[in-house]
């Protein structure tokens, strides 16, 4: 959930960077990061089942106002002070740089009234090997500084996008389906970069600004003090300027990085769907998309940009008035002492002029450090809300040990909805028996999918529970739950890599006599034998180098290669054709075997060898029974269906019959 506004009473920008500096951080309270089924009510509660769930998660979340109001940077520096050897010696070699660059200007006065005036020719070579020795330490520092911030820096960056991605691994499957891919994405690559740009620049410029600042106020007042408060004038109204344009900023930023994301996601969307835009010849409609997501961005970041063109420019213009009052003030101040006999010298006016150039630098620095911060902290949002998303779905604080053998499967008075749609299932009970096949067959939308979704604990009931064995699934830990189902789906997914590597994704170390199993289970054997490298052939990106028939036949091997007791069918042959889905329909009947099986099926030939059909509609049991069974009742869902299917394959048949 995005993170509220700050209240506009806080701490200017540079005392927000460094808020963390002067405490260190609290730790989370744990009741706050206990899982919230460690505070379930008691049975007895008076409040519904179907609001357990509910009532758990607001519990647990309004016990934590810290993490949704807690200032984002003082959240990013502890990935920062994890590294607090390295955050210490770049900032001490950034001060080191920094002393050795307010010392050129005491140098140069040193040269200017010790050895010109008096015309000291034998002290000059001592004066010029000083400056050199002061320039050159400054920049062998910087150097060093450069090295160990840029360390700094990928260390930080690895372990914040190793958190976000472990948390989008951990999110539920309902997190990614109101979102898109390339706008994720977006948030991990670039965000991330954004904030920890700004934390860890900003705070190494930040402090050394701050204490050059401060340094050379000092000597300056400590030189002249009149001239010292010309100077330092401007400031008050130039930091009164960078507050409020870190507010606006902050708000135009993140509309430039919500215009940056959507732009990702369209592209990653006109990637993946590049086969489909070109057969439909979609290609000048998908330009004109690209286009308008483009001019947005521009647009957004134009608006950002002229802000700053503004404030940039003009609070340097205002610190520059400091240097223009030296100059009138100091020139006649060190007319005046040249004339009637004064103590401030030539040297004095052109160090301090020096000292005057040196600090605006830092407070140059500052102002653009601000522009960074409202940009920072406008990906710092998008970033955490991410890291700050509810786990609606976790393990128990202390699991049940996943139960032996191949349990049934029940689904006790469940009721479920997707959010803002009407329910899909109320007050369902079905038992799956143990090493049995039941198929669910029905119109779209009847909740065959829900089912099977419920049992992998995509999602939770919000009525009701389903057990394995007799075992709750929430009480199992997710990762037993689901390493002890085979889910082919309808549409396999495969990553780019060999075959043998997708394969052993089901048990990492497999020998390849083993896959060779696995393959010949699953009628597989013969087309990879085939394939010019056989088990090790590449076969890119979601298997695209690959058939549908091939696609699938690989992800039932995988299965097969697991050999978990449950296993889950969902619409496994709706995308092939006849003579492979009979291919497919042999492995799958060696992956069943033995196995408690749901199958989830439109075609209804795919599920005539079930143990127990099952018709569902609207989310209720209209049928139950065996094939045959069902076919005695003529007016019955099934019978009806099967009938209907069977004049579709007729006339489907008859058509490509008459065809030349």
């Amino acid at each position: 959930m995005p993170l509220r506004n700050q209240p506009t009473g806080r701490a200017p920008p540079v005392r927000q960077l460094f808020a963390f500096l002067r405490a260190p951080p609290r730790r989370p309270s744990p009741i706050a990061s206990a899982p919230p089924s460690k505070y379930r009510l008691p049975k007895s509660s008076p409040i519904p089942n179907s609001q357990l769930q509910r009532v758990s998660s607001c519990t647990r979340w309004s016990l934590l106002p810290k993490t949704k109001t807690e200032n984002p940077f003082r959240r990013v520096s502890r990935y920062l002070l994890r590294y607090r050897g390295l955050f210490a010696l770049t900032l001490s070699l950034a001060v080191g740089s920094t002393l050795f660059l307010v010392a050129i200007p005491q140098v140069i006065k040193w040269i200017v009234d010790e050895v010109i005036a008096p015309n000291r020719s034998d002290l000059l070579i001592w004066g010029v090997g000083a400056l050199t020795l002061c320039y050159f330490l400054r920049d062998a520092f910087n150097s060093l500084r450069i090295r160990v911030n840029n360390t700094l820096e990928q260390k930080v960056l690895v372990d914040l996008r190793g958190d976000l991605h472990s948390r989008l691994l951990e999110l539920p499957v309902g997190y990614y389906d109101k979102r898109q891919t390339g706008e994720i994405a977006s948030r991990v690559i670039e965000d991330v970069q954004n904030v920890e740009r700004a934390l860890l620049d900003g705070t190494e410029q930040g402090i050394v600004s701050l204490l050059t600042l401060i340094g050379i106020s000092v000597i300056l007042f400590a030189q002249q003090p009149l001239l010292a408060s010309l100077v330092l004038a401007p400031l008050p109204l130039v930091l009164v300027l960078g507050r409020r344009h870190f507010h606006a900023g902050r708000v135009l930023w993140k509309k430039t990085r919500e215009s940056a994301g959507a732009l990702n996601g369209l592209l990653m969307e006109n990637i993946s769907g590049h086969r489909l835009i070109s057969s439909f010849a979609l290609g000048e409609r998908e330009r004109g998309r690209f286009r308008d997501a483009a001019h947005l961005l521009r647009d957004n970041t134009l608006k950002a940009m002229y802000r700053w063109s503004l404030h940039g420019p003009g609070t340097n213009f205002l610190s520059s008035l400091g240097a223009v009052a030296v100059m009138g003030v100091g020139g006649s101040l060190l007319i005046e002492s040249q004339q009637y006999g004064g103590d401030f010298t030539l040297g004095d006016f052109i160090s301090f002029f020096a000292y005057c150039t040196l600090v605006y630098q830092p407070v140059s620095q500052l102002n653009q450090l601000n522009q960074m911060l409202a940009a920072a902290r406008a990906s710092s949002d998008r970033v955490f809300e991410i890291l700050d998303h509810p786990l609606e779905i976790e393990s128990p604080p202390k699991p049940t040990p996943f139960p032996s053998g191949v349990p049934e499967i029940c689904y006790h008075h469940v009721s479920y909805g997707y959010p803002d749609r009407a329910p899909v299932l109320q007050d369902f009970t079905l038992t799956l028996p143990a090493g049995k096949v039941t198929a669910l067959v029905g119109h779209t939308g009847a909740g065959k999918t829900t089912l099977a979704n419920l049992l992998l604990r995509y999602y939770d009931t919000t009525g009701g529970h389903v057990t394995l064995g007799g075992v709750d699934i929430r009480q199992l830990a997710l990762n037993d739950l689901r390493q002890n189902i085979g889910l082919v789906a309808q549409e396999p997914f495969l990553f780019n890599g060999s075959i043998a590597d997708n394969l052993r994704l089901a048990k990492a170390g497999a020998p390849d006599s083993a896959l060779a199993e696995a393959l010949q289970a699953a009628a597989a054997w013969d087309f990879v034998q085939a394939l010019p490298e056989g088990m090790d052939t590449m076969i890119g990106e979601r298997g695209i180098r690959l058939s549908q028939g091939e696609k699938q036949r690989l992800t039932i091997a995988r299965v097969i290669l697991r050999n978990p007791p449950l296993v889950i069918l969902d619409e496994a042959t709706a995308s092939v054709d006849t003579i492979t889905e009979n291919a497919i329909q042999q492995a799958l009947d060696s992956l069943v075997r033995e196995r408690t099986t749901l199958v989830i099926a439109h075609r209804l030939s795919t599920v005539r060898r079930a143990d127990q059909i099952v018709v569902l509609a609207h989310g209720h049991i209209v049928e139950k029974g065996t094939h045959d069974e069902l076919l005695t009742k003529p007016d019955g869902a099934y019978a009806r269906l099967w009938r209907a299917q069977a004049q579709a394959d007729q006339h489907t048949f008859e058509s490509l019959s008459e065809l030349p």
